[in-house]
């Protein structure tokens, strides 16, 4: 099912391998973009240096994920995120793509403080 897998994907990036560059450079799309929590627009390089330099990964929770199939190998996978101590909530939204050979990358990221919980 793909919801699964994207939402595997995703959570990937939730843990551990936020800090594994092998990883990062398989699963972030060569254009990849994103648009942090706190509004600022980063690409892939900017991206791959800032989870790389992070000395303590703190582990980020997230639920109800729905996923929009857009077809053509394109899907939008929508959830909330939270941190362990339940700070940080956020409404989360993750554009992947499939390549030919199956491989699917996120291409474009962003992470909105969630209304009055900020």
């Amino acid at each position: 099912m793909l919801l699964e897998k994207l939402r595997w994907l995703e959570c990937s990036l939730h843990g551990d391998r936020r800090n594994d560059r092998e990883w990062l450079e398989l699963i972030l799309h060569p254009e990849f973009q994103e648009i942090t929590r706190s509004g600022v627009m980063v690409d892939r390089s900017d991206t791959i240096t800032s989870l790389l330099s992070e000395n303590t990964a703190s582990h980020i929770l997230s639920s109800d994920f729905r996923l929009t199939e857009m077809g053509c190998g394109c899907a939008i996978l929508h959830y909330r995120t939270f941190n362990i101590d339940g700070s940080c909530p956020a409404l989360r939204s993750s554009s992947w793509l499939c390549s030919d050979e199956g491989q699917w990358t996120l291409v474009f990221h962003q992470g909105t403080p969630e209304m009055g919980k900020a």
